[in-house]
């Protein structure tokens, strides 16, 4: 009954902040000003999702506590795992006394009930619940700490070094702390798994317990009601962290991530993250430099193939995020093998196309075949003599 009332309690304290501070989380939707004098959050980074290009930063490498938005990590790990088939969303586990003890939102699991991984999860991205995060990291490896290493490693193979973890949860710990930059790396890895999205893209839903009781689960990130822009996102808060939001927004062909951390009150942090995705989707663009979909002009030379002749093109897309106006040109410099010998894949990689601005180098994209290249038999050699004889 306890756990009932103290999940009611907190619904009702969520909608009245809602309804509260509804004003605050509508921006001008023409902002172009870069004027974030006002913005109470101690770091923050704006970056163009595709390229990492920095479009606005403040104390963007500075360590400090990210409160839930270690669990950012926490989610990857079992998504990624879910992947591999280690875990599987219909499996059921157990919910632990410790798990069940955790302090801060909650799922209010009852200890030694089993739930399933795709309602952990998702009390997890939605509504941050500690103790869902710790069943997760349990059934994982066995324990939280074993767990906690298992976070560390991943975050030094995604490049993360400004970052460590010390639980699944991001409740206050000593030596635990990221950077607004280092969050947006690990946002953009679990943006990766579409399962993710759509959980965080869930504004309220209903765990229904074993025992049949219900939680409420609502979203934490407000931006998924009142930004339409937004994709997906993030929220911490603790004493010693603030309040904390990573997000990303997309309008058009340009996709942003914010980042804002420690912010004085739980409404700075969305509405200096929508002045920051406002502020980048007003004054910048993405400019197509180099389209995968069509072939290049000149041709490949082909060895003992049924072809004497392949079609090449780029393996992919390259852009660049520039600000609006701007007239840059940029030069392709290509890098292409002289001839090739049959048999050869389709995609298999016959150069490179170096893309130089200003005389720098900002990007590489490796030239490909766009046909599937098949060795000449005896039938063929016979043809095309009986061919080249008739010419004569």
């Amino acid at each position: 009954m306890k756990k009932i009332v103290l999940s009611f309690i907190c619904l009702i304290f969520v909608l009245i902040m809602f309804v509260v501070n509804n004003q605050s989380i509508y921006v001008n939707a023409s902002y172009v000003e870069n004027n974030f004098s006002n913005f109470t959050s101690s770091s923050y980074v704006l970056l163009d999702a595709n390229s990492g290009t920095k479009l606005a930063a403040k104390n963007e490498n500075e360590k400090m506590q990210v409160a839930s938005i270690c669990k950012l990590m926490t989610s990857l790990i079992t998504l990624e795992k879910i992947d591999t088939g280690e875990l599987k969303l219909n499996d059921e586990i157990v919910a632990s006394e410790h798990a069940c003890n955790m302090e801060g939102s909650q799922a209010f699991l009852d200890a030694g009930s089993f739930y399933k991984v795709s309602d952990l999860l998702k009390s997890v991205i939605v509504a941050s619940a500690n103790d869902s995060a710790v069943v997760l990291a349990e059934a994982i490896s066995g324990s939280e700490n074993s767990f906690v290493s298992l976070m560390n490693q991943r975050a030094k193979e995604l490049g993360m070094n400004n970052t460590t973890y010390a639980n699944a949860t991001g409740l206050p710990a000593p030596n635990q702390y990221s950077t607004a930059m280092d969050t947006s790396i690990i946002l953009k890895e679990v943006a990766k798994h579409d399962l993710y999205v759509q959980d965080s893209n869930i504004w309220m839903d209903t765990l229904i317990h074993p025992s049949g009781r219900e939680t409420e689960l609502v979203n934490t990130n407000r931006l998924i009601k009142y930004y339409d822009k937004c994709k997906t996102g993030k929220t911490g808060f603790t004493d010693e962290a603030g309040y904390c939001l990573a997000s990303s927004a997309s309008n058009g062909n340009l996709s942003l991530i914010a980042v804002t951390l420690k912010c004085d009150k739980p409404q700075d942090r969305f509405k200096e993250s929508m002045d920051l995705f406002n502020y980048g989707f007003a004054n910048f663009e993405n400019k197509q430099i180099i389209d995968s979909s069509k072939l290049l002009t000149d041709k490949i030379k082909v060895n003992l193939g049924k072809t004497s002749l392949a079609n090449i093109g780029f393996k992919n897309d390259f852009s660049v995020v520039m600000k609006k106006g701007d007239n840059a040109n940029y030069d392709i410099k290509l890098n292409i093998k002289k001839s090739i010998n049959a048999p050869q894949q389709l995609n298999a990689k016959i150069g490179v196309a170096t893309i130089v601005k200003d005389g720098k180098i900002i990007g590489e994209v490796d030239i490909v075949l766009k046909e599937e290249i098949q060795k000449q038999n005896f039938n063929d050699i016979v043809n095309k003599v009986v061919e080249n004889w008739s010419i004569l």
